[in-house]
């Protein structure tokens, strides 16, 4: 792939997740309580900051630094993109069928080795608070119940 090409190919990837969420809150309710957010706001909100994102991926100047999994060697990069969107989709895969959970600190502990992190007490720790956060912001603070194992 020439490097032209293959620089629209993080952008497209981010506008059509973008565009995903953005087409499956369409089919969410609207607010349960008058003047409050309702179900689909944040995931629009998210489809906005995606979108936003490949804007600037497209149109940064020629040599900026990139949100690529890439680095300088492009074998060693294509293997780390194909790895972390491999370890994303099995979480997706498997969010229906384990304890989401179990599954996200897999998922956050696997992208951060792909990315190059080497520190036992980081691979550890980092993925066990984002979980903890995630379930304190969502469940907790927000009431957004997350997809639990399927009895």
């Amino acid at each position: 792939m020439s490097r032209h090409l293959g620089r629209w190919v993080e952008p497209l990837l981010l506008v059509t997740i973008a565009v995903g969420i953005f087409v499956d809150s369409l089919s969410y309710p609207s607010a349960v309580v008058p003047g409050a957010p309702g179900p689909a706001f944040f995931p629009r909100l998210l489809s906005l900051v995606l979108a936003a994102c490949a804007g600037w991926l497209a149109w940064r100047p020629p040599g900026a630094a990139g949100l690529s999994l890439g680095g300088s060697d492009s074998t060693g990069g294509s293997i780390r993109f194909g790895s972390a969107i491999v370890l994303i989709a099995g979480f997706l895969l498997l969010a229906s069928r384990l304890d989401t959970y179990v599954l996200l600190p897999l998922l956050v502990g696997g992208l951060m080795a792909i990315m190059g992190e080497r520190r036992v007490p980081a691979l550890a720790g980092i993925p066990i608070l984002f979980t903890l956060f995630v379930y304190l912001v969502f469940v907790q603070a927000l009431g957004v119940p997350l997809p639990a194992r399927l009895s």
